[in-house]
């Protein structure tokens, strides 16, 4: 990227001064860069950000956020500052821990390890109680909004969202956040593979998409960021799906 300004913005520009040079950088990047279609995502970058800014909140100067590491319980409850709060943890190990961000208005619940939001809840002055999230926040947590962008020029995945909601809808949630975890492992070639066997055989998870990943790609890409227990589990449901296709 800076060869890129170097040569095709800096090489050859007479400088008249720090304002003048970067109101022609303004200039040339929304003619250059996000006036045109992007090779990658085939769309006009200026009129993408236009979208995507409708999914941005405002975010506190980091000097005013305290950050605490804590663990959680088996039922995925984590205690701060007198109280308990419920946690989706997802394909997280009871091992693992949470990084919650507290900025005074709202407590935000992070896997320490990956940085992925897994809560957030208002902060309050109450003791002794146990915090739970509301069903329409459920809903719409941040690991959906991701895997739909991820998925957003392909239909079959968009297709299989839904159906996976329609047949999980008690845990879509936590299918979505294990569905998040797989882009980081797998390619979205591989994904869309999976989508596709899922759909066919009816059968919408996060669980089964990644039984049929670890058959078709081998089990040591699972091996990488499954817990053990969850790692076995998923690993005699890929033999399955071996006998069942290959007999």
């Amino acid at each position: 990227m800076i060869g890129y300004i170097k040569q095709s913005f800096l090489e050859g520009r007479i400088y008249t001064g720090i304002d003048c040079l970067n109101s022609a950088a303004l200039a040339w990047l929304d003619r250059e860069g996000n006036g045109r279609i992007h090779t990658v995502t085939r769309k006009v970058p200026r009129e993408m950000f236009m979208e995507e800014q409708k999914y941005l909140f405002h975010v506190k100067p980091y000097s005013e956020v305290s950050s605490t590491v804590a663990s959680f319980d088996k039922d995925g409850v984590v205690s701060y500052k007198g109280n308990r709060y419920l946690i989706n943890t997802g394909m997280m190990d009871a091992h693992k821990r949470i990084r919650i961000e507290d900025d005074g208005e709202m407590l935000l619940f992070y896997d320490a390890e990956t940085n992925d939001l897994l809560a957030k809840y208002p902060v309050t002055e109450d003791t002794g109680q146990l915090f739970k999230p509301e069903e329409n926040y459920s809903r719409d947590r941040v690991s959906l909004t991701i895997i739909k962008q991820y998925f957003a020029e392909y239909e079959i995945a968009q297709e299989f969202i839904r159906l996976m909601e329609l047949q999980q809808p008690k845990y879509f949630n936590s299918h979505c956040i294990r569905i998040n975890r797989m882009t980081k492992f797998y390619t979205i070639g591989q994904l869309l593979d999976g989508i596709e066997y899922c759909i066919d055989t009816e059968r919408c998870s996060a669980y089964e998409l990644l039984a049929y990943l670890m058959y078709q790609y081998g089990e040591h890409i699972a091996k990488k960021f499954l817990p053990n227990q969850q790692y076995f589990n998923h690993l005699a449901r890929s033999k399955e799906i071996r006998r069942e296709i290959d007999g």
